[in-house]
């Protein structure tokens, strides 16, 4: 199945509504536990893995993919013992393109009350939560806004999800923060949901938003490997810990600084991406009075935002918590692994 093709005038959204239409076929054969949500049981062990898509609705590199997986899964290409289930996140956002109706679904999943209580979004995380409650293992895709020089894993450090993210390798790049730190102060992130409940949650950036081949092999690769270190897990009964030794290492990348987006005046300098590297003391950007944002580390600049702006440079969109952040390689990663 030929599922990344040549674009025409209208040929990503055309690519995006046939995908679409695809996944909507499979489901009618396989449904799942929720609306857009595909599960397949085969049997042999009642372990259940989870894989999230379109989380945010302009994220859509990982569906191709999906697709792949679902159908090599159907014809036994792929084998696997357990549960699967995969879920688009935000397809009516997707639709729109854009990355979200009301709310940030990816901020919605917090099991208390949230500001956004009755957005479509904090619904939709509602149901989605329902389903990860009864899974085992979690892995959401995403993609960054910009470029971005490699995938990488990003959450909060969970020992489990780690020892499963280097099971799983694909991405050699680990940022992560202090295990109980939120991602962000608008609200609770899927991944971040699992671990709440002890759970392997992971999040995988793909690289830059849209259709590429690399993003779908990145993806489909992912999903392959996840499928068979649950086989290995729950089937044959082998020890992640075991599993994660005999696998590369992962570059732990620490989020040492984030500057918040205070002020719709707040603005980068052009030219940024994601994993640029960034020197000590450089001028990134400057606030609403004109004083610089200087960086307090050298490390790598991590999601960078570029708004839309007026003609007076004020931002015109809902901005992000953070303007951009600084990751830097951790010298002793041992000391952050409980």
């Amino acid at each position: 199945m030929n599922l990344i093709g040549s674009k025409n005038i209208n040929g990503t959204f055309l690519m995006l509504q046939n995908y679409l239409n695809k996944f909507e076929s499979f489901a009618k054969k396989y449904p799942g536990p929720i609306e857009d949500s595909i599960s397949l049981h085969f049997g042999q062990h009642k372990y259940h893995i989870v894989f999230g898509c379109l989380i945010h609705g302009d994220e859509t590199g990982s569906l191709p993919a999906i697709l792949m997986a679902i159908e090599k899964l159907m014809t036994s290409c792929i084998k696997y013992g357990g549960i699967v289930t995969f879920i688009l996140g935000n397809k009516q956002a997707a639709l729109k393109e854009k990355r979200y109706l009301e709310a940030d679904l990816n901020r919605s999943f917090s099991p208390k009350e949230i500001p956004n209580e009755n957005s479509f979004e904090r619904k939709r995380a509602i149901e989605i939560s329902g389903v990860l409650k009864n899974a085992d293992v979690f892995l959401d895709f995403h993609q960054t806004k910009l470029h971005c020089k490699e995938a990488f894993y990003i959450f909060e450090m969970h020992e489990k999800s780690y020892l499963w993210a280097r099971s799983i390798g694909v991405a050699k790049l680990f940022v992560t923060r202090k295990k109980g730190e939120p991602y962000t102060p608008n609200g609770m992130c899927s991944d971040e949901y699992m671990h709440l409940q002890n759970k392997v949650g992971i999040t995988l950036e793909l690289g830059e938003k849209g259709f590429h081949k690399s993003a779908c092999k990145i993806c489909l690769m992912t999903i392959e490997k996840s499928l068979w270190r649950m086989d290995q897990i729950y089937l044959f009964k082998k020890n992640i810990i075991n599993i994660a030794r005999k696998s590369p290492k992962l570059i732990f990348l620490e989020r040492k600084y984030t500057e918040p987006f205070s002020s719709p005046k707040k603005i980068l300098k052009d030219g940024f991406f994601n994993l640029q590297k960034i020197k000590k003391e450089q001028i990134l950007g400057y606030d609403e009075s004109g004083t610089p944002l200087i960086s307090p580390h050298q490390g790598y600049i991590l999601f960078p935002q570029y708004p839309k702006r007026n003609e007076f440079g004020i931002s015109i969109e809902e901005n992000d918590a953070y303007i951009y952040s600084i990751v830097c390689e951790i010298e002793n990663p041992k000391l952050f692994i409980s």
